[in-house]
């Protein structure tokens, strides 16, 4: 059997509605050389080939955990489970209308790599265009929130932020390098590895192109959980990379934390906007959206920071005669 070009590793919770619908576009890719490995996180009903499109052109694996473990763990299992020796990470509620998604990727991906030997990095990372499917004001919020990274408009290196892992690919030389994906973070495991690629000299590379879709949070409470669970480990990450992008305005105590709320939270929403600004205009509708995605991720950053000092006051205090 020949190894094949690349394994697209799709982790799956509880949505096998959605995976039927990314394997058949997968189904209907003009290039299918590739494996599919999903890996099934404990799902209430385990995912069975019998619920899944049939006749597919390519192999298809099924990996599961009796119980949840997390999406860095499903993410790392599907890893150790891949015959090819290049990843391509997609989301289980993604959307591949483009049938030659696959072809355009691979060719991209080779393209960041002559980038990553132009700037002498043996290394890299890529990732391409993701484009939200909403139907709703917040999830439309949520869309210019989370994927504001795809308002880049021509290929670079990226430098002051993560990537995610949707629409990505790495070698496997890269894991081996750096390692797998924090198993202990519930949210932000793309984050922690990113800086840990950047602290070693791993290129990370955007290269629009190979768009893909995903379907976004379309209710308040999904839309708001979302970015508070964020924030929740955001703290986390950085206390493991402070040399991150950004770490000097981040707060480190609870002063810090109060004092910074307003001003933090409206430079981030500016930000946004202007990323978004010249792409798609209609951003300014929905500034109020992003403003609250930033407060919710903050609220889940002061959090933690509030919890860590009750931890340590408690811990201070037990260790008293």
């Amino acid at each position: 059997m020949n190894t094949p070009a690349a394994s697209i590793i799709i982790p799956v919770f509880d949505r096998t509605g959605e995976l039927f619908h990314v394997l058949d576009q997968l189904k209907r890719q003009s290039r299918c050389d590739f494996e599919a490995v999903i890996v099934d996180d404990g799902s209430t009903t385990p995912v069975t080939p019998a619920e899944l499109p049939g006749n597919l052109p390519f192999p298809l694996r099924i990996l599961r955990h009796e119980s949840r473990r997390g999406i860095g763990k499903a993410r790392n299992t599907g890893i150790a489970g891949a015959q090819a020796e290049l990843f391509v990470f997609i989301d289980s509620d993604g959307d591949i209308s483009d049938e030659h998604w696959f072809e355009k990727h691979m060719d991209l991906y080779a393209r960041a790599g002559a980038m990553a030997r132009e700037a002498h990095l043996p290394r890299y990372v890529f990732h391409s265009t993701v484009s939200g499917i909403s139907d709703s004001y917040w999830g439309r919020s949520d869309t210019l929130s989370n994927w504001f990274g795809s308002s880049m408009s021509k290929p670079c290196r990226i430098r002051d932020r993560h990537v995610p892992t949707h629409n990505t690919s790495v070698h496997r030389e890269v894991f081996e390098y750096v390692g797998p994906f924090d198993e202990s973070l519930e949210v932000c495991e793309d984050v922690e590895w990113s800086f840990r690629c950047q602290d070693r000299g791993v290129g990370l590379f955007f290269i629009p192109g190979a768009l893909i879709g995903h379907f976004d949070r379309n209710t308040f409470r999904d839309f708001w959980m979302h970015y508070y669970h964020f924030g929740l480990y955001a703290l986390a990450v950085r206390r493991k990379h402070p040399r991150s992008a950004y770490q000097w305005i981040f707060p480190n105590g609870p002063v810090s934390a109060v004092v910074l709320f307003l001003p933090l939270t409206f430079l981030m929403t500016l930000y946004i906007t202007g990323c978004w600004i010249f792409q798609r205009p209609e951003v300014l509708l929905y500034i109020p959206g992003l403003h609250l995605a930033n407060i919710a991720n903050y609220a889940g950053l002061t959090h933690s920071i509030f919890n860590e000092r009750r931890k340590k006051a408690r811990a201070e205090k037990d260790m008293k005669p």
